[in-house]
């Protein structure tokens, strides 16, 4: 019979990295050829890992994150939602059997049917959801609000926060307003972008717009990320248009907002005497930039306590049906935003 240190010797590996590797340990630091190169020996060899059930037999959970590993080094939003959720299963004394980055959802389809209970964090493929709900029906969705009901879920009402935000803009005196954000894309198996929809936030900025007779102003970035590089890029979209500057331009993470500063920087744009920021997320730094970044706190321990709270109802109860939590979230105003004063209106 095949084992690990069959693997281990034919990948020139350590047994222990092998192991490591197969349970998708995410504190891993290993190149991706070898990485692979491990999967194809346990699949050339008919190598299966044994069952992880063991003493914690009906309270095992996976988790599925939506990036990739690399991706998520960047992504501090994500990052917090997976680490804050392993760390609140383990205090409740829940066995998390596996934490799968989606690129290597296809070497593990097996593990899914092994466990109670599955989390997926972020926006991915739908028929992977479906996949997912085949082979473990016992679903929970994070921060996708356009799943299908019949998979638990857990999410912010991005569409109603972004009104919202909005609306206080315009009490302070705001009109011209610009929205700079990502793509809201779906991903795939291999981390290739498969659909792009219309983001919640892009729809209630296009509808509000409309709704306020403010069409006119209206200026919808979308750029291919929602890092800093994005929103520098972005922003000098804005910049190169012969247009009015706009008095307010929304971000839609802090780390797009991080670049939008930049760039504005750059062209000796004042943040807010010029043009007021704000954003969404909340991240620890956005508190600590120059100016302090007004933003929209998305509680991440909210989500993760209700995630935990789903876990638990699904494997202690038969019958337990499909639940939809809807969250909201906080206005943080700081002194990135600012009121319009009356000979500027």
């Amino acid at each position: 019979m095949v084992n690990i240190r069959d693997i281990a010797k034919q990948a020139a590996v350590s047994p222990g990295t092998v192991s490591r590797v197969l349970n998708n340990d995410p504190t891993l630091s290993i190149n991706e050829q070898t990485r692979e190169r491990i999967h194809q020996i346990c699949k050339e060899l008919n190598y299966v890992p044994r069952k992880y059930r063991g003493r914690n037999k009906g309270r095992c959970v996976g988790i599925i994150s939506a990036i990739s590993r690399e991706i998520e080094s960047d992504d501090a939003y994500y990052r917090q939602i997976r680490e804050k959720t392993i760390q609140s299963l383990k205090a409740q004394e829940y066995c998390v059997d596996f934490m799968i980055f989606l690129p290597y959802l296809a070497h593990n389809w097996e593990r899914i049917k092994q466990v109670d209970c599955i989390v997926v964090i972020g926006f991915i493929k739908k028929s992977i959801h479906e996949q997912l709900y085949q082979l473990n029906p016992h679903l929970i969705i994070v921060d996708d609000h356009h799943c299908a009901d019949h998979y638990s879920s857990v999410s912010v009402n991005l569409y109603q926060e972004m009104k919202n935000m909005l609306d206080y803009a315009a009490s302070l005196g705001h009109e011209n307003i610009t929205f700079i954000t990502g793509k809201n894309a779906r991903l795939g198996i291999k981390n290739e972008t498969v659909s792009h929809e219309l983001g919640e936030r892009d729809r209630a900025y296009e509808e509000w717009m409309l709704t306020h007779n403010l069409s006119h102003f209206k200026q919808l970035f979308i750029g291919e990320g929602w890092y800093a590089q994005s929103g520098y890029e972005e922003t000098g979209k804005l910049l190169s248009q012969n247009k009015p500057l706009p008095s307010l331009i929304i971000a839609g993470s802090d780390l797009l907002a991080l670049g939008i500063i930049r760039r504005l920087a750059e062209n000796k744009i004042a943040v807010p005497n010029d043009i007021s920021i704000c954003s969404f997320d909340d991240l620890e730094m956005a508190e600590f930039l120059t100016p302090s970044l007004t933003t929209l706190r998305i509680d991440i321990d909210q989500m993760v306590y209700w995630v935990t709270h789903l876990c638990k109802k699904i494997m202690s109860e038969k019958e337990f049906m499909p639940a939809r939590i809807v969250l909201s979230g906080k206005f943080i105003l700081r002194e990135s935003l600012k009121a319009i004063s009356d000979d500027k209106r």
